[in-house]
């Protein structure tokens, strides 16, 4: 049996519609727009885009501070500024899988807090 009625076809339409945008070509993942240490990094790790904030078509910035130990390893992470809360977890858990080169001995320990910034972004950027 067929139904012709226009509502079954807008939803059909809305479902499709929903699972195109729910199954992009892979991860999109954060930009870092901006860092301010005198540590250089030895492993970078970019946030993933959270699921739902794409889906929503939702941009935005991040900025997360944190302390290097003598090992390379961020310490004492926190979000210092954020335009939206759905991008805070995906941005320290990114901080924390980086890595900085380990100091060597004798250097002295920067007391000075390093800071990262995230942008989120849907469109890509021309580099």
């Amino acid at each position: 049996m067929m139904f012709r009625c226009g509502f079954c076809g807008v939803a059909l339409t809305l479902v499709i519609a929903s699972a195109t945008v729910l199954s992009d070509d892979g991860p999109l993942f954060a930009r870092i727009t901006g860092t301010d240490t005198k540590r250089l990094p030895s492993y970078t790790v970019a946030p993933e885009y959270p699921r739902k904030a794409r889906r929503d078509r939702v941009e935005g910035e991040v900025q997360v501070c944190f302390d290097i130990d003598r090992q390379g390893r961020p310490r004492r992470i926190a979000v210092r500024n954020s335009t939206n809360r759905a991008f805070e977890k995906p941005s320290i858990r990114a901080v924390r899988a980086s890595t900085f080169r380990p100091l060597k001995e004798g250097e002295p320990l920067q007391s000075i807090k390093s800071c990262r910034t995230f942008r989120f972004t849907l469109q890509p950027v021309e580099e």
